[in-house]
């Protein structure tokens, strides 16, 4: 996920005064309320970190019943997808990790590539005994998912997949990865919560230089790679995404039986901004109430 200039991360969560009140502002986006919500939700079982193809991958699981994979964004964490968690955990086994090098997860050597990180998702499934899980993902993740639905089509069943592109032709310049430099100003939230979370803070400057190396050059999907996915798929995008309007259109048309939902004045940051719409069109694809 593209977080470029929102002002988002764990500094959200503001104490104030002698008694430790949280001070809950409008543009922390809720994530501060998710924070208490997952410590005394009896539903929320709380995180671990697992060894999982040479790294230690952080991952926690909320609620019951058919699994669901939930995916964040580039250079984002689990809390940014705190919605749509919270839609899915009452009737679901909600599965959301820290990809690799995000947030609470270590890096391994080497580049950061779509395809590992999708390993490493069936990696987490083998190790929870998930033989079959649906899944959402925002952006990165939704990228992560595709990968997951094109290489191990029999471990993924319904994909909702947001904001999300199949090259790096879909991208608008604001999207493209040739952004500013780790040290910049417009990237002090990202920086400020990779700090906050990792536990290598001071590899900041790796991490963003791997991420914005994997934006410029990957994924690089094929329409007959695209063509040939089995799980019933929802391509999500904002109205004024940093996905192109027809990049997104060619994704959807791409995979068969594919549908399409566009969110009406909303960015790529539909998931946080625009939720309602958001969390309505996912639980109704993912429990099957909607087509595919």
């Amino acid at each position: 996920m593209r977080i470029r200039t929102v002002v988002l991360g764990l500094a959200v969560l503001v104490v104030v005064g002698a008694a430790g009140a949280m001070a809950l502002r409008k543009a922390d986006y809720g994530v501060p309320a998710f924070m208490l919500w997952e410590r005394v939700w009896p539903g929320a079982h709380g995180g671990q970190h697992a060894p999982i193809n040479g790294v230690n991958l952080y991952y926690e699981t909320y609620g019951a019943g058919p699994p669901v994979l939930v995916l964040h964004g580039g250079t984002a964490f689990i809390e940014t997808m705190h919605n749509q968690i919270t839609a899915l955990a009452p009737h679901h086994l909600v599965i959301a990790p820290d990809s690799r090098a995000h947030g609470r997860s270590t890096d391994g050597p080497g580049p950061l590539t779509y395809h590992q990180m999708a390993e490493d998702m069936i990696a987490l499934m083998d190790r929870l005994d998930i033989a079959k899980a649906d899944l959402v993902g925002w952006s990165d993740g939704g990228i992560i998912g595709l990968d997951l639905a094109i290489h191990h089509p029999d471990r993924i069943g319904r994909m909702v997949v947001i904001g999300t592109n199949f090259n790096v032709a879909g991208l608008t310049d604001m999207g493209s990865g040739s952004g500013p430099g780790p040290d910049d100003p417009g990237v002090a939230s990202q920086r400020r919560s990779y700090q906050f979370l990792s536990p290598t803070p001071a590899r900041w400057p790796v991490f963003y230089g791997k991420v914005m190396t994997m934006w410029r050059t990957l994924p690089n999907y094929s329409l007959a790679e695209l063509g040939a996915i089995k799980s019933p798929v929802l391509v999500m995008a904002g109205e004024n995404d940093e996905i192109r309007r027809a990049h997104t259109d060619a994704l959807a048309q791409a995979i068969p039986g594919a549908r399409e939902v566009i969110i009406p004045a909303a960015t790529h940051m539909a998931p946080l901004t625009h939720p309602a719409a958001v969390d309505a069109a996912v639980v109704g694809f993912i429990d099957g109430k909607s087509a595919p």
